[in-house]
């Protein structure tokens, strides 16, 4: 008889980075570096798991604590459980049973889990199966296969945004509009939360994404002479990286400078090793104009059967 149990004691960041790495199409809810983030700027407390099947490591998985009016503990899964060990489906679940062992209710304890899994019949059979229930929608986004040349990556992009690229490059070419790594993040995340306030998106603060290790960054601004009209921050975690953030000024928006922004950002993940790019999610109700840009850059939908408990 196979048996998925959890080993929360032996977690370090070396190993858990390179086990990362080994699991392709890691996300970045589950990265070290994420979860020491929400730890520094105190928005929750953290726990790390390695999944084992029949005493052998095969998967991993970050659990996310809030404590609630003093009194009710909320662990929260963000798209994980990760394996790097080929497994069955009933393997993922049984790991998330067995995480869910340690959130009773009766101790005022309780987990949700955003599962990294395809949505469909099968999946959603397991979980009601296994006795989990949902409470939020699937979660849509697209995988970016950056091991591809770029001139495949850029055939696969919809035409307009192909062609807006090469507006955009047009003018780099002519020098009037640059494009250039920076080390320091803030100015971006500043006009990053500015604007995040502004519209209500709900999403990671600024103040989180600064707590994150610098060299699992990657962030560009575009510039017209002296002013910064567009600027992007990805985050790597192992060979995958996520588009994060996305800034454009009305004249970096009139001359597409976010997509020169996204190859420009796409070029670099290939050279430092990077194989796959998560668009960051796809939400047609509440932002449809990001998830139709987002959606021209081409890529594979992946969606998640959404969030259970």
């Amino acid at each position: 008889m196979n048996t998925i149990q959890l080993d929360w004691e032996s977690p370090d960041e070396a190993h858990w980075r390179d086990r990362l790495a080994k699991c392709g199409r890691s996300t970045m809810f589950q990265s070290w570096s994420w979860g020491r983030a929400l730890e520094a700027t105190g928005q929750a407390r953290v726990r790390r798991a390695y999944i084992q099947k029949n005493g052998r490591p095969v998967g991993l998985v970050q659990v996310f604590e809030e404590t609630r009016l003093g009194l009710f503990t909320l662990g929260r899964i963000l798209r994980g459980p990760l394996f790097f060990q080929s497994v069955l489906p009933e393997d993922r679940i049984a790991a998330m049973k067995e995480v869910r062992r340690a959130y009773p209710l009766g101790r005022m304890k309780r987990l949700s889990i955003l599962p990294e899994l395809p949505d469909g019949p099968a999946v959603v059979d397991l979980l009601r199966n296994a006795g989990f229930h949902k409470v939020l929608k699937p979660y849509e986004t697209a995988w970016l296969d950056l091991s591809l040349p770029l001139s495949g990556i850029k055939a696969a992009m919809r035409q307009n945004f192909r062609n807006q690229l090469r507006r955009a490059t047009d003018r780099a070419t002519a020098g009037t509009l640059t494009v250039a790594e920076v080390e320091d993040p803030r100015p971006l995340l500043t006009r990053y939360d500015r604007h995040r306030k502004k519209v209500g998106y709900a999403a990671p603060s600024g103040m989180l994404l600064g707590a994150l290790t610098d060299s699992d960054r990657l962030c560009l601004e575009a510039r017209m002479g002296d002013d910064v009209i567009a600027g992007v921050l990805f985050v790597m975690h192992g060979q995958a990286a996520t588009y994060q953030i996305g800034w454009t000024s009305p004249d970096g928006r009139a001359i597409h400078a976010h997509n020169l922004l996204l190859w420009r950002g796409i070029e670099t993940l290939q050279q430092r090793g990077i194989r796959f790019l998560d668009l960051g999610g796809l939400d047609w109700d509440s932002a449809p104009g990001v998830a139709h840009f987002k959606a021209g850059i081409g890529g594979e939908a992946f969606t998640l059967p959404g969030t259970y408990v």
